[in-house]
């Protein structure tokens, strides 16, 4: 089962449920056995059914709905219940979320139109007596152009490829074998990536994927659309023939069957065509439009948006096309104003061309860091704007000065390492730095309140990384709002920033110091309430936190975190 889709686990659990409301209506022998061990683990391989759905379909649903309603119980302790008592959680959820007037629940559930519906059938509601909150908003816009987002990877074809050749070879209806015509589909990806993506991404010339299909197989839009058919139904004959075998039900030359059926009509203005290289080889129908998948939003009774960093509120608005009409409300924060500082230095940057054409500017920036992070007597966070510059800035002579216990993030450190790995710097009175990206798990993710943090420095302002696809996002907001370099460059720079500074401030009794090395920091100062450049940073450090030991670059020790690969970044974004 490893690394299923939420699709193929559901078809899986699906047979297996029927198996068991047949067993228990006596239309099949029952397998599932009597008696389960308390908290054990059965192996479902030889069963048709699952027993621990069956249990919940046994289980007093009106007892559970009191208990539970009585006492709301945490995630775990949910979890730890149902182990306990043989029970399937996720079912379990799903049989008592009718009783309940509020649910919570991750975007997709109501974001993707086929689990939408299966939500709105678990709940026995209309979307029109539904109130949405939607929490985090900021993260919205992206996670639905994400969402509907169409993309054909090299390695999907090349599985695809793989499948044919495993399963036995055919002929497609008066064309060519299955495996020519995935011959030439890979050949076709892989030169469009070659010739055009020479950095990160880029756009395709109009219909030039599809030309180049029927330049290489010689026939016509019509007979290529009944080659793609007859591929997709091989494909779902394999699904389902796995499916029967109790395997994954996936077939790889149905998911690119579909893929290129669906390809002519990802056209603009709500797509854009691009060949990627990063994070993976591939063709995209990249979706610009995120008000398309956040329709459902406006089916509802009414709708809440909110997020500490949600401003500009219009650029959110206009990019879910929730209208002019929506009310807007920007409240301040109740925290002591006092118990924060913004500095900003006006002696380095970060800004691209000035890094290129000075040899010694990623050096001086490292011994400013150093400089800034000896006044700072208290744990500090510090953030690039990306991977790469944060490789190069540790190379430069940061991390041989580096005091105390230091936690350094790499790409693609996995996410349960990463989360063992900080609380553990966060409980160590020897942590004392902690060096990550904006924009990324560190930055955004997880809190850090009392004195776990108390300083933020931000080498750089985290602009996004310039691509084919965010300059399209550019111009296609630019027709719609007039606005496209602000909510495309400008805004998710400045939510960044709150974001990591906001870090070290959870409560009204938190205080910190946020730091931003980069002359251009005065271009946030609406956003950054009393922002000064730096004087005398020992003198502000002293007053702000008292007398407090400074740590010592003598006392240095390896990183706590796994030190940083050496392998290229994709940019700031890219955790």
């Amino acid at each position: 089962m490893k690394g299923a889709t939420a699709e193929e686990h559901g078809k899986l659990c699906a047979d297996r449920k029927r198996s068991t409301e047949r067993a228990m209506q006596g239309e099949a022998p029952a397998v599932a056995p009597a008696e389960l061990p308390e908290g054990g683990e059965i192996d479902l391989t030889d069963l048709d059914g699952c027993p621990y759905y069956a249990r919940v379909l046994q289980a007093d649903l009106e007892g559970l709905v009191d208990r539970f309603g009585q006492k709301l119980p945490a995630p775990h302790e949910f979890e730890a219940y149902c182990r306990e008592e043989n029970l399937c959680p996720y079912e379990l959820s799903k049989r008592l979320a009718p009783h309940a007037r509020i649910v919570t629940a991750p975007y997709a559930f109501f974001f993707h139109p086929h689990i939408r519906r299966s939500l709105l059938t678990w709940l026995g509601v209309d979307p029109a007596r539904i109130d949405l909150v939607i929490d985090e908003a900021h993260n919205l816009p992206n996670q639905l152009r994400d969402l509907t987002t169409v993309a054909l990877p090299q390695e999907s074809v090349r599985r695809a490829r793989a499948e044919v050749a495993e399963r036995g070879d055919f002929q497609l209806p008066d064309g060519p074998s299955a495996s020519r015509f995935l011959d030439l589909v890979g050949a076709a990806v892989e030169e469009l990536i070659q010739a055009l993506a020479r950095d990160d991404d880029a756009v395709l010339p109009p219909t030039v994927f599809e030309d180049a299909l029927l330049t290489a197989l010689g026939g016509t839009s019509h007979r290529l659309d009944t080659w793609l058919g007859a591929l997709a139904t091989w494909g779902e004959n394999l699904r389902d023939e796995r499916r029967r075998e109790r395997r994954l039900p996936r077939s790889w030359v149905h998911t690119v069957a579909l893929t290129l059926l669906s390809w002519p009509q990802l056209e603009p203005p709500a797509y854009v065509k691009v060949a990627t290289r990063l994070p993976r080889p591939a063709l995209e129908a990249y979706a610009l439009d995120a008000s398309a998948a956040a329709r459902p939003i406006r089916d509802c009774h009414l709708s809440v948006h909110l997020s500490g960093t949600l401003s500009p509120l219009e650029e959110y608005r206009d990019s879910l096309g929730l209208g002019p009409e929506s009310r807007t409300l920007d409240v301040p924060s109740h925290f002591p104003p006092e118990n924060r500082k913004f500095l900003y230095d006006p002696t380095v940057t970060t800004r691209f061309e000035d890094l290129k054409s000075d040899p010694r500017a990623i050096t001086r920036l490292a011994d400013r860091l150093v400089e800034v992070l000896q006044t700072l007597p208290v744990k500090t966070a510090v953030f690039f704007p990306s991977f790469e510059l944060m490789h190069k800035v540790l190379e430069a002579g940061l991390q041989s000065q580096l005091p105390g216990n230091v936690f350094i993030e790499y790409h693609k450190i996995p996410m349960g390492d990463l989360w063992r790995s900080v609380e553990g710097w966060k409980k160590d009175p020897e942590g004392t730095i902690l060096i990550g990206v904006a924009g990324g798990r560190l930055s955004e993710g997880i809190d850090y309140p009392d004195e776990e943090l108390e300083a933020v420095v931000m080498v750089g302002i985290p602009y996004p990384r310039p691509t084919a696809k965010r300059e399209a996002l550019r111009r296609f907001l630019d027709a719609k709002t007039g606005r496209g370099w602000q909510y495309t460059v400008d805004a998710p720079a400045q939510r960044a920033i709150l974001q990591a500074t906001g870090r070290m401030i959870r409560s009204e009794n938190d205080r910190g110091i946020a730091i931003l090395l980069d002359r251009r920091a005065p271009a946030f100062a609406s956003v950054l309430p009393g922002l000064a450049p730096i004087d005398d940073l020992a003198k502000v450090t002293h007053a702000f936190y008292g007398r407090r030991a400074r740590w010592s670059s003598k006392a240095s020790r390896a990183p706590v975190g796994p030190a940083p690969r050496r392998t290229p970044s994709t940019g700031g974004n890219g955790i």
